[in-house]
């Protein structure tokens, strides 16, 4: 029984592989009068893979091929999925596929119930753990509130936007917050790449 049910996931990733192939022309041309359609019908055959894939479009082509990334939403568990359905993509002309979110060189900037914050708003100090090969962050953030859920949420969101998901997933040990008092000694969000992936 565990055979056939490990044939039955190879079979999804080749069978949602080759349903989009015969659609991708709906995908490359996006617009406002098709975008949620289309988006739900592509979540519901990523599903079939697996449960909790998640993607991204780019809005605009680049370099006329728009970006379809796959990612695992960060569960590190599930990036031998992302990277098996990825190695199984055909060559697509109007695509490029791409495993995981990837950094943002652009400044950060988030808005999440009712709490923005930028990269002027998040410093952090770093302590690299060589024996695991992890960096442990310790983040200060302007008005930083521990009861309220919304800062860690942003400022996790923020760290995977500067790193990118694979990194901010396998990279970084522990995090800690805290409110931001001085900055001094301290280096904004939008310099965690440079600063700690090696």
């Amino acid at each position: 029984m565990p055979i056939k049910r490990l044939f039955q996931k190879k079979d999804q990733a080749a069978l949602f592989w080759q349903w989009f192939k015969e659609v991708q022309q709906d995908y490359y041309q996006l617009s406002e009068e098709n975008y949620e359609p289309l988006l739900n019908q592509l979540e519901k055959k990523l599903r079939k893979v697996h449960k909790d894939l998640a993607f991204e479009f780019s809005a605009d082509l680049i370099n006329g091929k728009r970006e379809f990334i796959i990612s695992a939403d960060g569960v590190e568990e599930l990036f031998p999925v992302v990277r098996g359905l990825v190695d199984q993509a055909p060559n697509l002309n109007g695509f490029d596929i791409i495993a995981f979110r990837q950094p943002s060189g652009e400044g950060c900037h988030i808005s999440i119930d009712g709490l923005t914050l930028t990269d002027e708003d998040v410093y952090f100090d770093y302590l690299y753990d060589p024996e695991a090969e992890l960096v442990d962050l310790r983040f200060f953030i302007k008005g930083f509130d521990a009861e309220n859920m919304a800062y860690d949420q942003a400022v996790f969101i923020m760290m995977d936007t500067v790193l990118g998901e694979y990194d901010a997933a396998t990279k970084v040990g522990s995090t800690e917050m805290q409110k931001l008092h001085e900055k001094e000694g301290l280096y904004s969000i939008s310099e965690l790449r440079k600063q700690v992936i090696r």
